[in-house]
């Protein structure tokens, strides 16, 4: 079944990144209960992907063209028309094949809370700017959140070490709003989510790939922790060992 004209408006809101953190969240749970409706952002999201990518380096040589036309069988009367459909089925089949894969990935047990920190991540990505508060200044970020969450979050300088300070937002996690830091690496942005928990004992660090991106995430002090970034594995990791360094220090 489509989605309704309401939920049109919502879902094209959500990724155009138009709907506030709450309301994000709340149509992300629709989305888990909808498959209609995630098959529907999937496969938009994809399409926009297809659109925006530079193709011209990666159109198929007359060869590859004249030997599918002969394994299909297709009269040759015609060629560009045949060839223009041809082209056009293959990519249809390949944003529908793209959407079922992500969605057999994206609902994998056990990681909802990557999911929804990933998911605040692509969205500070897709809104005009990352951050709530502009500053590569710890002293002005950290009392930025004063009055704003229940629990003083860390800002660590890493200005120094190739990680310098965005800023910050306020991010939506199991509905309780939480600190995200933002930092910079080269042409990356790097969101450094901390969140509460009620854990004694730290956990040690796990690593995740949603969609794209790599989450790092672990526990310290009663605090949980995720780095999330579509840079390499390895370069997330150093910033980690950075920020677990100056959490200690």
């Amino acid at each position: 079944m489509s989605p309704s004209e309401d939920d049109e408006l919502l879902l094209n809101a959500y990724l155009d990144g138009e709907l506030n953190p709450i309301e994000a969240r709340a149509f992300e749970q629709q989305l888990a209960r909808d498959p209609a409706l995630t098959r529907g952002v999937e496969a938009r999201s994809a399409l926009r992907t297809a659109l925006r990518s530079d193709l011209a380096e990666d159109l198929p040589s007359s060869d590859l063209r004249r030997r599918i036309l002969q394994r299909l069988n297709l009269r040759t009367a015609s060629p560009t028309r045949s060839w223009s459909a041809l082209v056009a089925s293959f990519l249809m089949g390949a944003v529908v094949a793209g959407g079922l894969t992500f969605g057999v990935v994206g609902h994998r047990s056990g990681d909802d809370i990557a999911g929804q920190v990933v998911s605040a991540h692509i969205r500070s990505l897709m809104a005009p700017q990352a951050t709530d508060v502009v500053s590569s200044d710890h002293h002005t970020v950290k009392p930025w959140f004063n009055g704003k969450i229940a629990f003083p979050p860390t800002v660590a300088d890493l200005g120094s070490v190739g990680f310098p300070l965005v800023g910050a937002r306020i991010d939506v996690v199991g509905l309780e709003p939480v600190a995200s830091l933002v930092y910079s690496h080269g042409k990356h942005l790097i969101s450094l989510t901390e969140i509460p928990n009620a854990e004694v004992v730290p956990a040690l660090l796990t690593t995740r790939f949603e969609r794209g991106y790599v989450a790092f995430s672990w526990s310290d002090g009663g605090i949980t922790y995720w780095a999330v970034s579509d840079m390499a594995a390895d370069e997330l990791r150093s910033f980690v060992d950075l920020v677990r360094a100056a959490i200690r220090s």
